[in-house]
């Protein structure tokens, strides 16, 4: 992302859009002091329903969603993708990319995700010179 809006600035994809939602996660949690280890456990916690619904959750090489579940399917997703995609014998690890999706398929692994994203967002603050849960704006350098 840019600060000049263009047309490319909206996040498109299904995979984007999550994406999104899992660094502001991680990005609030160092805001305010929670280690990657809590904010795990407090998904762990709070969330398990979301938990089983990601369990059969898969994204294509475009960003499009592909879900086991009738209430997260993917846009425009048909009725049989998630019988095409797990009909393989080893399925998850072996699969059949469904018609009309495109290969490689990423699995929906939203603990790593947010331990990734919260190391990234840690690395840059105290880059700027804030520490996690520090509320006062960073000191201004020195002249």
């Amino acid at each position: 992302m840019t600060r000049t809006w263009t047309r490319d600035t909206p996040l498109r994809t299904e995979f984007s859009r999550r994406a999104a939602l899992v660094e502001i996660d991680a990005l609030v949690a160092v805001w305010l002091g929670i280690s990657a280890h809590e904010l795990v456990a407090l998904y762990d916690a709070r969330f398990p329903v979301l938990q089983q619904y990601e369990e059969n959750m898969l994204f294509d090489a475009t960003g499009r969603r592909i879900a086991k579940a009738h209430q997260q399917h993917g846009y425009g997703q048909p009725k049989d993708a998630w019988k095409q995609l797990s009909s393989a014998g080893g399925f998850p690890e072996e699969y059949q990319v469904p018609e009309g999706y495109t290969g490689p398929l990423h699995r929906a692994h939203r603990k790593g995700e947010l331990c990734t994203a919260h190391a990234e967002f840690t690395r840059r603050l105290r880059a700027a010179g804030w520490e996690p849960g520090d509320t006062r704006p960073p000191a201004e350098p020195e002249s």
